[in-house]
């Protein structure tokens, strides 16, 4: 017996130095890496990123027994496309495609994550074959597109209907009385309700607030539409309509969070997902801050999700495998596993913590405090609308008809050209401002005008605004022969700008913007920022305030600090609103361009030199 015993003991000492050595060969061994690209929305802190630490550290192996290494890439969703057709379709990469968290070209992907369906599509209609297998792609984390709004308004609302949707919005922004027509409205809310959304061109929820948009006004789900649908001029007015009762085109969500960060003289009805809305209510959102720079919201609690009864919007998160040279069945074997983990109970629990909706099929519930808490309905919303049906012609229509439906714009571009724009800067501007008008031209309306405005130390109309067919190239002539000298008469410049815009002759509706592109703060000319604006501290003390260079405000004869100081109205007179917006960068008076953005319901940003012409293209989601 004991032999027999020693005998056993043997055997499980030597099992054991074989799981040990085993374990100890793969973990010196290379891991088979696969690659997710993911849009920013699962990418939050606590969600893939982590949950891919953890899985790494799970001893998942491949078919052929390496450790498997899962790393994830943000990525939006549209540079996810662009990037990934470019890859099989010329073996390179897209000019500005997906990077790795290191600023370098990311590697090529095993699994992408746009944040909905109709990506896939658009994916596989690009290459013009099966990139992605739509149908077997799985759903990581799901989200509801609706309309959220403060508490208050959603409540006076509900109070002539339980039920909202587009149609009510739509009706309170036609009636000439606004928030006056309903007995329960406040003051303080002003009389004209302001609506914002994402431009399609530039996001997601934007894009799919324009497909719910044709949907509803054809009164069928997204799989029935047909190019006919799409065409019917009914159908192209109600959009049309819609686009003109927009306040604001928002560029992404960091600017809508920033709307928002504002209060509520800068817009009641934002068009976003419900992990959105619960981000914001956590405090994980991001926003510009008083000095042009990127940092942490603080936490938005006093706004619901009103659930469309024409029908929300599915943000999927799918996961889809790629067919491309690059990846083989062990991929697929290893992408399955790490796809079957993220749609586990307790990855599923985390993402529901963070405002997403597990797929039906996990048997998971939403985590109903913090929906409740977040102004989120536990339940599903009942009447939906699922982008990822669309035929692809018939997305393909509604995509590249937004030029023609959107609310045309009447832009005047303010460049500063002093002596110390001299060099880089200068040059760097140039680059953007031709992006730029790149970019606007991809979805340009018929009514679009853009015109230009120089200064140093005096002002130079360069062009009138005109159609922005006519002017773009007329101004890429002008700004190449942009030379530096002389001081910043920055303010008689923007009252000149502000003055072209407001007469030029065009659709009544169109947003009217001046975009300021600076690197100083005002030293010369007779115009100053308080005869542009007015201006208040927190507690309503009326500031003085010149904006020039070395000045200080001032309230009831005292200093005061510049970041205790708001922008609140323009007070140049003109017929029509107009929106200033602002990019500084260098030695630019960012808070003057907070100021003046924050006075006209615009947004302003600060850049550093070598991302300037990046940031200027991405104006273009504003308009």
């Amino acid at each position: 017996m004991k032999r027999v015993l020693a005998v056993i003991a043997v055997l499980a000492l030597a099992a054991a130095g074989a799981v040990l050595v085993r374990d100890r060969l793969h973990h010196d061994e290379d891991p088979f890496v696969i690659i997710h690209w993911a849009n920013s929305h699962p990418m939050r802190k606590g969600l893939l990123p982590d949950m891919a630490a953890e899985f790494n550290k799970g001893h998942h192996h491949s078919t052929n027994g390496q450790p498997i290494k899962v790393v994830v890439i943000s990525c939006d969703s549209a540079t996810q496309i662009k990037d990934l057709a470019a890859r099989v379709q010329t073996a390179g990469r897209a000019e500005e495609g997906c990077r790795d968290k290191d600023g370098n070209p990311a590697g090529d992907p095993t699994i992408i994550t746009p944040q909905s369906g109709d990506w896939l599509i658009d994916l596989n209609a690009t290459v013009g074959g099966p990139v992605v297998d739509v149908s077997a792609a799985r759903h990581i984390a799901e989200t509801w597109l609706g309309i959220v709004t403060y508490r208050d308004m959603a409540e006076c609302l509900r109070e002539s209907d339980p039920q909202i949707g587009y149609a009510d919005i739509i009706a309170l922004k036609q009636d000439p009385n606004g928030w006056a027509s309903l007995d329960c409205s406040e003051l303080a809310w002003g009389k004209t309700p302001k609506l914002a959304f994402t431009n399609p061109s530039t996001s997601t929820s934007g894009r799919n607030v324009l497909v719910s948009l044709y949907s509803i006004a054809a009164d069928k789900p997204p799989a029935e539409l047909t190019m006919a649908d799409v065409q019917d001029p009914d159908v192209v007015d109600y959009v049309k309509d819609f686009q003109g009762l927009v306040d604001h085109y928002m560029s992404g969500t960091i600017p809508m969070n920033t709307k928002i960060r504002q209060g509520r003289g800068y817009g009641h009805f934002f068009l976003m997902p419900e992990d959105n809305l619960v981000s914001l209510c956590l405090g994980n959102e991001k926003a510009v801050g008083s000095d042009g720079t990127v940092g942490t919201l603080e936490p938005v609690t006093d706004m619901v999700m009103i659930y469309p009864t024409e029908g929300s919007v599915l943000n999927s998160n799918p996961a889809a495998v790629v067919t491309a040279p690059w990846v083989t069945d062990e991929h697929r074997q290893a992408a399955d596993q790490w796809i079957d983990f993220l749609l586990d109970e307790d990855q599923q629990q985390t993402f529901t913590k963070s405002g997403f909706r597990p797929p039906a099929d996990t048997g998971v519930d939403v985590d109903a405090e913090t929906f409740s808490t977040c102004g989120l309905s536990a339940e599903p919303p009942t009447v939906t609308i699922e982008p990822g049906d669309l035929q692809p012609d018939v997305l393909h229509q509604i995509i590249d008809s937004w030029g023609a439906v959107k609310k045309p714009s009447i832009v005047t571009f303010v460049v500063d050209t002093s002596g110390s724009m001299e060099g880089e800067k200068l040059d760097h501007v140039k680059a953007g401002l031709l992006k730029l008008l790149d970019a606007m031209s991809v979805a340009n309306s018929p009514d679009d005008q853009v015109g230009l405005v120089t200064f140093s130390s005096g002002v130079e109309v360069t062009l009138r605004p005109r159609p922005l067919n006519d002017a773009r190239f007329d101004i890429a002539s002008a700004v190449d022969e942009m030379a530096a000298e002389g001081f910043t008469a920055l303010y008689d410049a923007i009252k000149e700008a502000i003055k072209l815009t407001d007469e030029a002759d065009g659709d009544e509706g169109a947003t009217r913007a001046v975009v300021v592109l600076s690197d100083g703060a005002a030293t010369s000319g007779t115009q100053r920022l308080d005869d542009l604006i007015s201006m208040s501290t927190v507690d309503e003390s009326r500031v003085m305030y010149s904006g020039f260079d070395g000045d200080q405000p001032t309230a009831n004869g005292q200093v005061i600090s510049i970041d205790d100081v708001q922008g609140e109205k323009l007070i140049v007179v003109t017929v029509n609103d107009i929106q200033i917006f602002f990019v500084g960068f260098d030695a630019a008076d960012v808070n003057g361009g907070r100021l003046l953005a924050d006075a006209t319901g615009a947004e302003y940003r600060g850049s550093e030199i070598d991302d300037l012409a990046t940031v200027i293209e991405q104006l273009s989601g504003y308009f």
